[in-house]
């Protein structure tokens, strides 16, 4: 458990990181706009794309962002041919139809045209399937433009909230930071055969299917029946 939690502090620092990158790059594009401009009170545009000295779109501005020919998520011929044949091919392209793919924000990309970092008030779906709610927030996809991880913030049919911070690896989903709209909190850490959960909440947690008021941990099989839990709060 240590060791997933060093890993979860330096994802986090991580995290920190490319956020302040992606302030700083705003602010660098405002000012140059602002210096350069007559009207030094108001910056209008539709949306922006900055180029890389090869030509390549690389970062995309805007509500939504811009369209570009050089971002594979859009390129429907390109996803067929590198998405399509590992994820189920004819029926993928069918669901794939299905997802967004805008972003109000800003969305980078490497040199190939992968989603790389998005950082926005509305994200995309990912590549292999759609978010059950909008959400807002931060995600990042391996070179290939499979996300591996995000922080967001998302509201619920019911108006609550929810935010959580995730970690994916190659087979999903791997470990969670959450707080739920219920009041439920804490860690988990994923895999094939069954999830660990350190957390707390109220009697009837959903997410952890207790029946009385719980603190502690838990470990559940693949088909999330518990198999092992200390409970702090039972007497």
């Amino acid at each position: 458990m240590e060791k997933e939690l060093n890993q979860l502090k330096r994802q986090v620092s991580w995290l920190r990181y490319y956020a302040v990158a992606s302030s700083l790059i705003m602010v660098t594009i405002m000012l140059t706009a602002v210096s350069s401009s007559s009207n030094k009170d108001i910056i209008r545009a539709k949306g922006i794309i900055i180029e890389d000295s090869a030509g390549r779109d690389r970062i995309l501005i805007g509500t939504p962002i811009p369209e570009s020919r050089h971002r594979m998520r859009t390129n429907l011929e390109r996803v067929r041919k590198e998405w399509a044949p590992d994820l189920g091919g004819d029926k993928y392209m069918e669901h794939y139809a299905t997802y967004e793919h805008d972003a109000n924000g800003i969305v980078f990309l490497n040199e190939q045209g992968f989603d790389k970092i998005v950082l926005g008030e509305k994200t995309p779906d990912p590549n292999t399937g759609k978010r059950l709610v909008d959400a807002a927030g931060f995600t990042f996809n391996d070179d290939e433009g499979f996300e591996r991880g995000g922080l967001g913030i998302s509201k619920t049919t019911e108006g609550k909230y929810r935010v959580v911070f995730g970690m994916d690896d190659e087979t999903g989903e791997a470990m969670h930071l959450f707080v739920l709209e219920d009041g439920t909190k804490g860690i988990q850490v994923a895999s094939d055969d069954g999830r660990l959960i350190l957390g707390k909440a109220k009697a009837g947690s959903a997410f952890f299917g207790n029946k009385e008021d719980f603190a502690g941990i838990a470990v559940m099989d693949s088909s999330g029946k518990t198999i092992w839990e200390k409970n702090a709060l039972k007497k």
